[in-house]
């Protein structure tokens, strides 16, 4: 999975749901490929409120990680397990010395911050241009697509976050679909009724 990677250069670990990886401002000692699992990288403000940047999954490291090791800056975010993982860890400072001698890393951490930085930038453009009812119903779609099911378990804040805005937001846009007999609300459930009409609704925004 990480051919640049020798057994002498790290140290395998296993990361329990929940675990703060790094907290905003923390120096980071090391940096973490993934086998296994999902962390989630958030920026978190003083209200409480969070933005998920992006998810760190098996095969992937985190680009903030790198760039704060490589840069000797703190971390400038929030980095949380959000499904059991292992990584492989590797000491900053061995990191940095392969950096300047192992063209697959090279490869490999150029590769990810290119389509980390597109991803980013496509979800830029999706705040910035996109209106919020229409964002919502592309993620409600996608994520029944996803999981195969048209009942979605999670909380109105979930989504918020999920889409970078409030939850009073997300929940005035659902009573409204929910007015117009595009989905059903529970306590933490939200179930799509019609998918082709809510397809239909999303073609003509």
């Amino acid at each position: 999975m990480f051919p640049f990677l020798q057994n002498n250069l790290y140290t395998k670990v296993k990361l329990p749901k929940g675990t703060v990886v790094f907290r905003e401002g923390d120096i980071c000692e090391h940096v973490a490929f993934i086998v296994s699992g999902v962390i989630r990288v958030a920026k978190i403000g003083e209200n409480g409120k969070e933005v998920n940047l992006y998810r760190v999954c098996r095969g992937e490291s985190c680009v903030l990680t790198i760039s704060s090791v490589l840069s000797r800056s703190p971390f400038p975010a929030t980095a949380i397990v959000e499904e059991d993982a292992e990584a492989m860890i590797v000491p900053k400072d061995t990191f940095v010395t392969m950096m300047t001698t192992h063209t697959q890393l090279q490869t490999f951490v150029y590769d990810m911050m290119m389509n980390r930085f597109m991803a980013m930038m496509q979800m830029i453009e999706h705040i910035v241009f996109e209106k919020m009812d229409k964002r919502l119903i592309e993620f409600l779609l996608g994520w029944c697509e996803k999981n195969k099911t048209n009942v979605i378990e999670m909380t109105h804040e979930y989504i918020a976050t999920e889409l970078g805005t409030a939850r009073e937001v997300v929940s005035r846009i659902l009573k409204q679909l929910e007015r117009e007999g595009y989905v059903q609300l529970a306590r933490g459930k939200i179930k799509i009724v019609d998918k082709e009409k809510l397809y239909d609704k999303l073609a003509t925004m």
